[in-house]
């Protein structure tokens, strides 16, 4: 017995001193591997119980096509500029990752661009994962305590309707999820998860070889994914397709919390305007060979991409929340200046690139403005409607041009 403990003993002082050893290495020789996509850290408030980013962290976000070298988050734990002095006029923006907006630099988000083109407070709220039910439950125990006087609720058709259902949401998720039961909406908001993340968070934060083991596993896992053939398309592009199985569920559910945000709002004497995401998808001029060229798979029958698009401003309408769906302008201006694939995103990463973030935020302004919910003050439609007509080379520079579309390496800067 006296044997045996000694060899666990001589056990455990080899895989603390390996541990230990290579910790140090990691930290010395730092690498692609302990710093790619994860450096933004997370946490759950324990009064609001809402996933939201660690405040005031200094981070960096980087994927194989890009490196963002600085994300700042703000004391109260946000993407965005200080709270502590607002004005009167405040705009909320609600959404997920294309809101957060960790694939571009500072000040160049779609909130900040706002901010820069309106010169009102425009608040970040935009969270990575969040679907309709996360913007509701944040809604209610955290925006609407600044006073917001419009809400813009942006709305990705790709994953937030599966991200409101426990049935279809994917495995392993700690955000909340509802289901419908006995004709009721019952919320699971996953509270025994919560000190398990935390866990995770601090790992991650401050022990290198746990980073350096999730990332290797990940991109190993990526890499197995791109050269994987696939025969049956993946469970989230079912949103672009007619309800079946669990999906009406979800779509019940998605129906369900767009209504009590706007019930919500309305109460607060605050504008809710709802506006689609501008997806990759939609973007491309041939569906089929997209699915082809990135997946590998056939458009299955009845597949749609404007589907959840049509079913939103359906939605809207019947529950009177103002929609605005900019996907058209963005298709004119792809054509009429000619822009390459991936046109509004990163050929590594469908998320926004710069160049969508600015256009989108004059556009915002340009409808906020026209349709009496903003002041048109020092005449900033002028300037809007100017910068929509600028070409993406004028806008984002030479440099960040080509790298985002001629195969280089973008470094998280413009001009």
């Amino acid at each position: 017995m006296r044997k045996l403990r000694l060899a666990l003993l001589a056990i455990l002082f080899v895989v603390g001193l390996t541990a230990l050893l290579a910790e140090a290495l990691l930290r010395l020789f730092p690498s692609w591997y302990t710093e790619y996509g994860n450096n933004i850290y997370y946490r759950y408030t324990q009064d609001k119980n809402i996933l939201t980013p660690e405040p005031n962290q200094n981070a960096s976000f980087r994927n194989s096509c890009y490196n963002i070298p600085e994300i700042k988050i703000n004391s109260v734990g946000y993407r965005s500029y200080e709270w502590d002095k607002l004005g009167t006029t405040r705009i909320a923006v609600l959404g997920d990752s294309f809101v957060e907006g960790k694939q571009v630099a500072e000040n160049t988000y779609f909130a900040a661009a706002l901010r820069g083109v309106l010169h009102v407070d425009v608040l970040n709220f935009g969270v990575s994962g969040y679907g309709t039910i996360h913007e509701y439950l944040q809604y209610v125990r955290d925006v609407r305590s600044y006073k917001p006087k419009i809400v813009l609720l942006f709305f990705c058709t790709f994953n937030d309707v599966n991200g409101n259902s426990c049935k279809l949401l994917s495995g392993g998720s700690m955000l909340s999820c509802a289901s419908i039961e006995n004709g009721a909406v019952v919320v699971d908001e996953k509270k025994g998860q919560k000190k398990i993340k935390s866990l995770v968070n601090f790992l991650y934060r401050y022990y290198k070889t746990s980073l350096f083991i999730k990332t290797v596993f990940l991109q190993h896992r990526i890499d197995a994914r791109s050269k994987e053939k696939i025969s049956v398309l993946p469970d989230d592009y079912y949103a672009y397709m007619p309800p079946n199985g669990d999906w009406p569920e979800a779509w019940a559910l998605t129906e369900y919390f767009l209504k009590e945000l706007k019930r919500e709002t309305d109460r607060d004497n605050a504008t809710l305007i709802l506006i689609p995401v501008v997806e990759h998808i939609r973007m491309v001029k041939s569906v089929d060979e997209e699915l082809k060229k990135t997946l590998g798979v056939e458009a299955p029958k009845g597949f749609d991409p404007e589907y959840p698009v049509r079913w939103l401003a359906q939605t809207a309408q019947k529950n009177n929340i103002i929609f605005y769906n900019p996907e058209p302008f963005f298709r004119r201006y792809r054509d009429d200046h000619n822009l390459p694939y991936p046109y509004f995103s990163y050929r590594c990463d469908g998320h926004w690139n710069p160049l969508t973030h600015f256009l989108m935020a004059n556009l915002a302004a340009e409808f906020l403005i026209n349709n009496g919910l903003m002041a048109n003050k020092d005449n900033l439609l002028a300037e809007a409607e100017n910068n929509l007509r600028r070409t993406p080379r004028e806008i984002m520079g030479d440099a960040a041009y080509k790298a985002i579309y001629e195969g280089g390496f973008y470094n998280g800067v413009v001009k």
